[in-house]
């Protein structure tokens, strides 16, 4: 079972703490705030209430073998940069802190974080493309400029095969999988046609999915726009 340390519980080393209760991993935290680890005792295996800039209790408290430590220490930029030094020193693997500004994040790479979360910044990714379009449901980034979205399939994509519609050459995608509202995602073959309410799983640049989702976002507008004039001549 792996070994993880949170030093700090603020709001990103909660919601990491929360979602890592889900998973079978051995969690220890470390907070100066006795309410907070009370929160949360009777889940994690050990909540222990001390300073992490106490270099001397911090090693006698990790464990020596641990596989990872996230540090959140809220605003206290100083606090987060020595509690990362000592986690180095200690020769933890996997350091993951979370930076308030570039400058800090620089800093806690410098003094041996392994990753460095701007978790503000990063959840504004996900988040705009989301606004931008009503197609896409969920979007990732995954390093560099890579992302990973999912998008609903317009109207236009119903009956067309995936050869057909050829999104890595008209849009610079490539379509990882397909599901169903009600389905897992599932392999696919060139011939197969897309459905109604079909939900496609693609991967790509940041510009190349921005730019297919606002471009399906168009098209389907103009599509539905052109079908009301029809339908409003045709009853005439």
């Amino acid at each position: 079972m792996k070994q993880v340390a949170i030093l700090g519980l603020s709001y990103f080393g909660s919601a990491v703490l929360d979602e890592l209760l889900d998973m079978d991993v051995d969690i220890l935290i470390i907070d100066k705030d006795r309410e907070v680890l009370d929160r949360y005792r009777d889940t994690v295996s050990a909540a222990i209430g001390m300073d992490v800039i106490n270099q001397e209790a911090l090693e006698k408290t990790l464990p020596k073998h641990i596989d990872a430590v996230v540090i959140d220490m809220g605003k206290n930029i100083e606090a987060s940069i020595l509690a990362a030094s000592y986690c180095n020193k200690l020769g933890v693997g996997t350091i993951i802190a979370k930076a308030e500004t570039d400058a800090h994040g620089e800093i806690l790479e410098l003094v041996g974080a392994t990753k460095v979360v701007f978790p503000n910044r990063e959840a504004a990714k996900r988040i705009v493309p989301q606004i931008v379009s009503s197609l896409v449901l969920n979007y990732l980034p995954v390093g560099g400029n890579l992302v990973i979205a999912e998008v609903e399939i317009p109207e236009f994509f119903i009956g067309k095969t995936v050869l057909e519609l050829d999104l890595r050459k008209k849009y610079g995608l490539n379509l990882i999988s397909v599901r169903s509202v009600d389905t897992e995602y599932r392999l696919f073959m060139p011939d197969y046609r897309f459905q109604e309410k079909d939900i496609a799983l693609v991967s790509g640049t940041e510009t190349d999915v921005d730019r297919f989702a606002g471009r399906l976002e168009k098209e389907q507008s103009s599509k539905g726009f052109i079908n009301s004039i029809k339908e409003l001549f045709n009853k005439k």
